[in-house]
């Protein structure tokens, strides 16, 4: 099984654009979203990535 999911932008947008997905995927993680998304799909939650530092 995989489970292909991904949200990105360019570098080059602005930066509050950036600000935003990169608030939103450290949200989804911190509050369990994502590793209940693994559980569900019978997955280990390690495959989440550990929080991030805010982008300089």
């Amino acid at each position: 099984m995989q489970i292909r999911q991904a949200v990105g932008t360019t570098r080059t947008r602005h930066p509050e654009t950036v600000r935003f997905l990169h608030d939103l995927v450290e949200e989804l993680k911190a509050n369990g979203f994502v590793a209940n998304a693994l559980r569900r799909a019978h997955q280990p939650e390690t495959l989440a990535a550990p929080l991030a530092r805010p982008p300089s």
